[in-house]
């Protein structure tokens, strides 16, 4: 009994000390009428399989890793029949290429040129979007796009309404150009 009755007083306790994480004196957003669309990111993301200490009695195969390419790009902005947004221009080189975990027998080379291969058949359908939007804001597909931070079909414009705090909102566009 003096074991939960302890546990009680350590719990509330704690729930005293731990009422808040903010800081005294910031902004309040509860009615921000901020929403705006300030960036725009792409990856592309597949899989692969890696030999780690290959030749070795420790030899290790691993299936099904990630490799993600963030693409370069060159962005502009843009108003579409009265609509902002944002005009994205994809590349890529060796450098996209970003390998997680332990080094393997794949190469940041190899990896490149097996995601060279899958955007050729792919193109633009199968891009990972993330935007940057202001806080206490939120974001929604319009117009059937996909998803943000799943993969998706950029080939065409896509569209995406911002909505305040306070309620109101605005539509932005994303344009994306594969300059490869």
């Amino acid at each position: 009994m003096k074991r939960v009755t302890n546990s009680i007083i350590a719990g509330l306790m704690l729930l005293l000390v731990n009422t808040s994480c903010l800081y005294h004196g910031m902004e309040e957003l509860e009615n921000s009428s901020n929403k705006e669309m300030t960036n725009v990111e792409y990856t592309y993301r597949f899989f692969y399989n890696d030999t780690i200490q290959k030749g070795t009695i420790n030899e290790e195969i691993e299936t099904d890793r990630v490799c993600e390419v963030i693409f370069n790009k060159s962005i502009e902005t843009i108003n579409v029949e009265g609509v902002p947004g944002f005009r994205t221009t994809l590349t890529h080189d060796v450098n996209s290429i970003q390998k997680a975990g332990p080094t393997g027998s794949v190469t940041k080379e190899m990896l490149y040129e097996m995601f060279k291969q899958q955007i050729t058949e792919s193109g633009l359908s199968r891009l990972w979007v993330y935007v940057s939007i202001s806080d206490a804001a939120t974001i929604a597909p319009i117009d059937n796009a996909p998803t943000l931070g799943k993969p998706g079909d950029y080939t065409q414009d896509r569209y995406y309404r911002v909505t305040a705090a306070d309620g109101s909102s605005e539509d932005y566009v994303l344009q994306t150009v594969q300059g490869f």
